[in-house]
Formats: structure tokens, C-alpha cells, sequence
């Protein structure tokens, strides 16, 4: 080959073969018949073989021509994919991006939102890992994950948040807890809300502090705001854990609303009387990544569908 062959002599010859016609196709092509033809002839000694045979009346494709052309299309067809994709990668908008969560946040549209973000971002692959509230931020500074659910507001000043949602704490009783018997029959919460302080003696089942200092200090909080010291007698590191200890009768303990919605078996809640303390949960990501537009459209999401 004497010439190299380039994606506009490509690009040329598919035109011309779909439009049989010189001018049309240069016209398609946007540029003038003559640098047009130059441009076949080039592509042709390259090759060594005519890919069109020419009349007054008609351009007509060679044999080999036709077989050509099948292959050229191929190959435009291949450097669009792999111009596309590269612009994808580019921009943020291909790879991996994997989202630190808590049990919890399935009870607060975390489905729903990686339902939608799959469907409108189908090039990234979201992935969910489970991690308590205290190792998410530690997860965040070692690119474990690039996002992740706290509950803290004290976060380093590599990390930047923002709050989702502010909900209410209720009181979660076994069914057989005398309380929990008064509740509407249709469902496991009341309507009426209860004094804290008349559940002084009972004893608590909580989340372990290292696992989720800020719920455990947010529980005390509203416990001592009710005057008392809870008694906690069992700890977990699980909501399912927690829920499951209080459904068999260990226990009682408080939750943020959002889990009324768990559907746990043997459980009732109630609302509390002024209860000061609210359940905080926020989105949180490196700084240095804040810009990255995968991670800006799943924040986008979120925001839309984390509901209390």
C-alpha cells in the first residue's frame, strides 16, 4: 500500500456505496465531488483493486467492493463504540461505583434509588457494601467506596455531606408488652403517643456504640431528656438484630420512624411524646471527588428517593 488508509476513506466509500452516486454522496459527506473522488482513487490504490466500476450512467459496486463494503461497516461501527465509550469513561459516566449503606436504608428508598439509577445510568455498575454507620467515613478515605450514609455531622475536612433526612425516634415494643397490646389491630403502630419516662425500668436493646456511636448517643440522649439512664442489657450490631431481640421479648428499644415500614413480625410502635432527637442520616463523599459526574447523578438520585 502506497497511501495509508484513513477513517475518511472509510467513511467515503460507505457513503458512496449506499448512494451509488458521486455527487450525492460527497454532498452527504459534506465536501466537494472532486477531493471526493481523489479520495476513492486513494482508497483503491491502498488496496490494489477497484471497489467500484464507473459509467456515464451508473457506479456500480466490484465484487470486491461489496465485500468491502460489509467489512467497512464493521469497522466505522467499532471506532463509534469505541469513541462513545471512551467519552462515557471521560466524563465519569462508565465504571464502578461502589455505595457503603446500613440495613436501614432499605427502609428509606435505597432500592428504589439503585432501581433508578441502574435504568438511567446503565453503563456504571453501582454496587451496594454493607457497612456499619462508623466504618463507612474510614471506608470513604481508603476508596473502599466513594459514598457513603452517616449519621455523624463531626467528619474530616476531606469529606464533604449533606443531609437527606431528619426523622422522629418511636418506641419499638414486643407484641406481648402490655403497651403494645392497646394498639390498633389493622397494625403495629399507635396513633397515640407515650411518655418515654414510663419505660424507666425497662431494660433496652440497643446498637453497640462502636458500631453506631451516633444512634447510641442519639437513644441515651432522648432517654436522659426523659430522665433516665437506659439499662441496656443486650447490645447488636445489626438493625435486624435489634428488631429481632425486641420481637422475642429481650427487650425494648427506640428507632428512627423509617422502620416502622421493616414489617418485622411480633413488633409495635409507638410515637413518642416530645422527642427532641431526631434521627440524622446524611450522604457523604471525598472532597477530591466531588466534581465526578457518576457520583454527582447518584447524589442526584438520592436526594429524589432517600424518604423518611
Amino acid at each position: 500500500m502506497t497511501t495509508a488508509i484513513e477513517l475518511r476513506h472509510l467513511r467515503h466509500f460507505i457513503a458512496l456505496a449506499q448512494e451509488l452516486h458521486f455527487g450525492r454522496a460527497a454532498q452527504r459527506c459534506h465536501i466537494s465531488q472532486p477531493p471526493f473522488s481523489v479520495s476513492i482513487r486513494q482508497l483503491e490504490q491502498a488496496l490494489g483493486f477497484a471497489l467500484v466500476e464507473r459509467s456515464t450512467h451508473e457506479v456500480r459496486l466490484t465484487a470486491a467492493g461489496a465485500a468491502y463494503y460489509e467489512e467497512a461497516l464493521k469497522v466505522a461501527s467499532q471506532f463509534e463504540r469505541a469513541h462513545a465509550t471512551a467519552a462515557r469513561v471521560h466524563q465519569g459516566m462508565q465504571g464502578t461505583l461502589e455505595v457503603g449503606f446500613f440495613a436501614s436504608m432499605l427502609h428509606r428508598g435505597l432500592d428504589r434509588a439503585v432501581q433508578v439509577f441502574g435504568q438511567s445510568h446503565p453503563d456504571v455498575d453501582l454496587r451496594l457494601v454493607e457497612l456499619s454507620t462508623a466504618d463507612q467515613i474510614p471506608a470513604l478515605q481508603r476508596h473502599r467506596i466513594r459514598y457513603g450514609f452517616v449519621h455523624s455531622t463531626a467528619l474530616p475536612a476531606t469529606v464533604m455531606s449533606e443531609e437527606l433526612l431528619c426523622e422522629p425516634f418511636v418506641l419499638c415494643l414486643p407484641a406481648a408488652h402490655p403497651m403494645a397490646r392497646a394498639a390498633p389491630k389493622t397494625g403495629r403502630r399507635r396513633a397515640q403517643a407515650v411518655d418515654l419516662a414510663r419505660f424507666k425500668d425497662e431494660p433496652f436493646v440497643l446498637f453497640a456504640r462502636t458500631f453506631s456511636p451516633a444512634y447510641y448517643d442519639h437513644v441515651v440522649s432522648l432517654c436522659l431528656s426523659a430522665g433516665f439512664h437506659p439499662r441496656v442489657r443486650h447490645e447488636a450490631r445489626h438493625w435486624l438484630t435489634v428488631l429481632a431481640c425486641v420481637s422475642k421479648g429481650l427487650g425494648i428499644t427506640l428507632v428512627p420512624r423509617s422502620l416502622v415500614r421493616s414489617r418485622y413480625p411480633d413488633l409495635c410502635f409507638v410515637d413518642l411524646q416530645a422527642s427532641p432527637v431526631a434521627s440524622i442520616v446524611r450522604g457523604a463523599w471525598l472532597a477530591s471527588e466531588a466534581d465526578d459526574p457518576a457520583l454527582r447523578a447518584w447524589h442526584a438520585v438520592v436526594r429524589r428517593y432517600i424518604t423518611a
